[in-house]
């Protein structure tokens, strides 16, 4: 065995070297990878013809919610850029559903709106700061943030 000189690296450096560079690469296959596209996945399988839609609000704040049919062909249109209705409108449930990690609340049954009645406006953190028992009693079993951007789709 050749001992280490001054210009070979030492198996603890090479170790070292080793680690920062795995470590990069698990940073690099982490989180978004670009512009409305994440694979941090749901705990749920997207049923086929199903997206699941990542929608944004003015706090910078995100939710998710899984679509299908004629919600799920709309959210791929505005997705794509196309003309559709932009406000999301769903029934509110205690839990994440398997979807909106991160949260104690999901929507299901999403239509999209041109409009909608106030009373079911808001953002993400109010609903995270009320939780879903407080939005329920002042503001009804559904949220339609009017604000809500398009900003990821999943497709099952």
């Amino acid at each position: 065995m050749a001992p280490h000189g001054p210009s070979s690296p030492t198996r603890p450096a090479a170790f070292v070297a080793l680690l920062i560079t795995a470590a990069v690469l698990l940073a690099a296959c982490g989180g978004r990878t670009g512009e409305g596209t994440t694979t941090t996945g749901p705990a749920v399988t997207i049923p086929e013809g199903a997206v699941i839609a990542e929608f944004e609000t003015p706090d910078g704040e995100r939710y998710r919610a899984l679509l299908d049919g004629e919600a799920a062909d709309n959210a791929r249109l505005l997705f794509a850029g196309g003309e559709a209705s932009r406000i999301p409108n769903g029934l509110i449930h205690p839990g994440d559903g398997g979807v909106n990690l991160g949260h104690e609340w999901h929507v299901t049954d999403v239509e999209f709106a041109d409009m909608a009645i106030e009373v079911c406006d808001g953002t993400v953190s109010y609903v995270d700061d009320l939780g879903y028992e407080g939005f329920v009693a002042q503001h009804g079993d559904r949220f339609c943030p009017w604000a809500a951007e398009l900003v990821g789709l999943i497709e099952g």
